[in-house]
Formats: structure tokens, sequence, C-alpha cells
């Protein structure tokens, strides 16, 4: 072990705990600011928010730069950044905010832990990555995880349950077939790049959707909503963005690939003290399940694998 990685241990913990945080803290706040506002209204003020941070910081770190790392971009890579825009911000928001309605924070936060599962297929078909046995077995096991999560055979789940189950997991694979689709079309630009870029094409996209869908008479904006709206955009999005970039630039993807396995105990901890959800065994198992398929995923290939937003 270098004398590097061991003067920097500290940074390393604080710095993927706080990633992870910060990512797990985000269902907790779209649980408190959904009362108060439609769901592609909370997803618009998550990109609005977000966008503002993160594209002042893409032309700061643009600046005496390289002219590759400049944003000028052909009509093809405009046309991969808008798939971007589409696949892993504005569909992901919007699943994600309406599935808020109906499953409780912790159980949404375990659930997107299954994006590392899903990069995995999208891998295998898009970038003709062949699966090893372990990595089969580690979907079958995600599969069984999920199916625990969702309570499958209890009779206590209603339909709205199972469609806000659905949804997360739409949102998790959207996630998942953005980051390959990324790899695959635009893997010669910085990412901080990409994520400015892709915020401000989902401002536009969801914008419209927002104002079609949102009665201004019925919006319910207390303190503590606008409060959970901001720390939604800027510490939840756009901080989780830079600081993971961060992470990533000084102690590799690897290491940084750690916050995927915090970020349900992030949401857990949180939906149970903050929104007094309760802990169940169902919860319990069917996260342990997860985390322990994603394990198995990502053991061979996770230098090539993002963290989970």
């Amino acid at each position: 072990m270098s004398t590097g990685f061991v003067e920097d241990s500290g940074g390393t913990v604080l710095g993927v705990v706080l990633a992870s945080t910060m990512w797990g803290l985000s269902s907790v706040f779209m649980k408190v600011a959904l009362p108060g506002m439609p769901p592609f209204g909370v997803a618009f003020a998550r990109v609005l928010l977000s966008g503002l941070v993160l594209a002042p910081a893409a032309v700061l770190r643009a600046r005496g730069k390289p002219a590759p790392e400049i944003p000028v971009s052909g009509g093809r890579e405009r046309t991969h950044l808008a798939v971007l825009a589409l696949t892993t911000v504005a569909l992901p928001f919007c699943l994600t905010a309406w599935a808020q309605q109906h499953v409780e924070a912790s159980l949404s936060a375990v659930l997107h832990a299954t994006v590392p599962l899903w990069t995995l297929g999208f891998a295998v078909l898009m970038l003709g990555q062949r699966p090893g046995g372990r990595q089969l077995g580690a979907v079958a096991v995600g599969l069984l995880g999920v199916a625990v999560l969702a309570g499958l055979g209890s009779h206590g789940l209603t339909g709205c349950s199972w469609g806000g189950c659905l949804a997360v997991l739409a949102a998790s694979a959207c996630y998942g077939f953005g980051w390959t689709y990324m790899r695959r079309n635009l893997s010669h630009r910085q990412p901080l790049y990409i994520a400015a870029v892709i915020q401000v094409g989902a401002i536009l996209v969801l914008a419209p959707l927002a104002a079609a869908t949102t009665d201004t008479g019925h919006v319910e904006l207390t303190p503590v909503r606008i409060a959970s709206l901001l720390a939604l955009g800027v510490i939840s999005t756009a901080g989780a963005e830079l600081l993971n970039y961060r992470n990533v630039a000084r102690l590799g993807p690897t290491t940084a690939a750690l916050t995927a396995y915090l970020i349900p105990v992030v949401g857990i901890s949180a939906g149970i003290f903050i929104l007094d959800e309760p802990l169940t065994a169902r919860l319990l198992i069917g996260a342990a399940i997860v985390l322990g398929s994603v394990g198995l995923a990502v053991q061979r290939h996770q230098e090539r694998q993002p963290s989970v937003n």
C-alpha cells in the first residue's frame, strides 16, 4: 500500500461517505417536497437547481483547458447529449418523483442500488461484453432481492406499490442504459461537461411538461418543502455529482464506487429516523440480497462502473 494512500485514507472515507449521504437523502427530500408540488414540478425544480450549479462549474473548469475540453459539439454529439438528457436526467427524475408518492423513501433507495445490475446488462447488449457465471448469478440474485423488497406474495401490497417499485426500477434501468451509452459514444468528453450539458437539456424538456401538469393554485410550498427542493437540486444532485467527480479523480473509480453500497444504508436510516418509516424484516433481507448481488456483479468490472445517482 502506497504512502499516498495511507495519508489520504481519511479523505477517502469522508469523500465516499459524503457522496453517499448526498445521494441517499434525495428520496427523503423528494418525499417531503411532493405534497406541495406534483411530481413533474419537483423533477423540473430539481434539474433547474442542479443545472444552475453544474453549468457554471463546467464553464470554470473549461477555462484554460485544451480545445477538446471546450464545449463545442457537432451534430452527432448533440444527438448523443440529447439522448443522455432524456435517459439519465429527465425520464428517471420524473419516474422517481412519481414513484415517491407510492413507495417509501427507504425502499426507493434500495431499489436504486440495482443500477450496476442494469449497467451490466446494457454493457452486454451495447458493448459486446460477455458476462461470466458470477455476473449471471448476480442478476438472478438481484431479481430475488427485488421480489423480496416488493413483497412478492404479500397480500398487503397494493397495485400502486407495485407501480411505484416498477417506476424506481425503470429509473434505475435508465441510468444503466445512459451510462453505457455515454461510455460508448462520449468517452472522450469530461464527465462534468456532460453532466452540465444534459442538465440544461433536461430543463428544456421538463419545463413544458411541468407547466402543463402543475396547477399553481394548488402548489403549497411551505418553508420546509422549499428547503427540501433546494437541498434536492443543489446538494443531492449537483453537489453529489461534483463530489463524485472529485472522488473519482483522487481515489479512482473502484473506491469511489463504494457509494453504491452506502446509498441504501443512508436511505433506510433517513427514512426511519426522519420520515418515521417502519423498519421491516423484508426491507432488511431484501436490501442484503440486492447489495450482495451488486457486489457479485461489479467484482470483476468495478473499474468501469460509475456510481449511483
